[in-house]
């Protein structure tokens, strides 16, 4: 165990660093936003391309990203489900509470985590799950919550509305310039193989910084039982599923089951209080952000230790 907190320990020492930078003043609330937006609109397009590009690596794991994104898409409709008919919460907040459990912060805390568990593999997966995430999870999330909250809105359209601006995501850029660069064959520079490996060793520094000054943004408002629910669906049954889905349809390589489950594992997105914020429900989704992402430090090391 004790091989295990040093491999986690440090990785929440960065996020404890931009929490207390926040907390302190000693950088502006305005930095974190900043470094994640060059996090976000740099580095992972970047990382996304060079991913689709890694030699030995399929640039599509169909395989992968059905049995990820159907774990993802079981655990978010039947928290939708649950939310609404057992809480007697309203469409657009059930949804909402539902991302939570069903997204992860794929680049700024699932990659960091993995790469120093299963190495290049992560690499691998943070471009695959972050194409399920983007493309299925999200925009389905979105799509109804918005059909609830607006009437008029029908779903099929608030769907192909959220499916439309993917072209604008630059998880979708990275991607799409990585595919155009793989099946065309042209080899890839060495400068700028380069550049993509210093990216890659800084953007995890920075996400995690980021991912501690983005939670010190929001204060803990009173617990609630749908905080609690949250925190469980995210952090204990997203990465159950994953691994079952993993065991009843297993990939060739062992080493993706094991980071599947990390990337599932780790709390939900940094922009989630965003998201609630949309629909009226940003104490809850802020405190449920920290809350996660504090029990997170122990959710993950007991994981990493019951997979050996």
């Amino acid at each position: 165990m004790l091989a295990i907190l040093a491999i986690t320990t440090p990785i929440y020492l960065l996020i404890a660093t931009g929490f207390v930078s926040l907390k302190t003043g000693y950088i502006a609330r305005d930095v974190p936003k900043a470094l994640g937006t060059f996090v976000l609109r740099i580095c992972m397009p970047v990382m996304i391309a060079g991913a689709v590009n890694r030699p030995g690596a399929a640039a599509l794991n169909w395989h992968f990203m059905a049995v990820y994104g159907g774990a993802s898409l079981l655990l978010l409709l039947s928290a939708i489900m649950v939310m609404h008919k057992l809480r007697g919460n309203g469409i657009a907040a059930s949804a909402m509470y539902a991302l939570g459990m069903a997204n992860s912060n794929s680049g700024f805390m699932g990659y960091p985590i993995a790469a120093l568990i299963i190495g290049d593999a992560a690499f691998d997966i943070l471009a695959w799950s972050m194409i399920v995430e983007n493309m299925l999870v999200i925009p389905l999330a979105l799509a109804v919550a918005d059909a609830g909250a607006y009437p008029e809105e029908r779903f099929h359209r608030a769907f192909f509305k959220a499916i439309k601006g993917l072209y604008k995501n630059p998880i979708f850029v990275g991607l799409a310039i990585g595919l155009m660069v793989r099946f065309s064959g042209l080899p890839i520079p060495e400068v700028i193989q380069k550049v993509i490996g210093y990216i890659s060793a800084t953007a995890p520094v920075v996400a995690l910084f980021v991912v501690g000054g983005t939670v010190a943004n929001f204060p803990i408002r009173s617990l609630s039982v749908e905080t609690g629910m949250i925190a469980v669906g995210k952090l204990i049954l997203h990465p159950a599923l994953v691994l079952v889905g993993m065991w009843l349809f297993p990939m060739s390589d062992a080493v993706y089951m094991l980071g599947a489950a990390l990337f599932a594992s780790v709390p939900m997105l940094s922009v989630y209080p965003i998201f609630g914020q949309r629909y009226g429900i940003e104490s809850i989704t802020a405190t449920t952000l920290v809350v996660t992402t504090t029990l997170s430090f122990f959710t993950v090391s007991a994981l990493i230790w019951l997979m050996g």
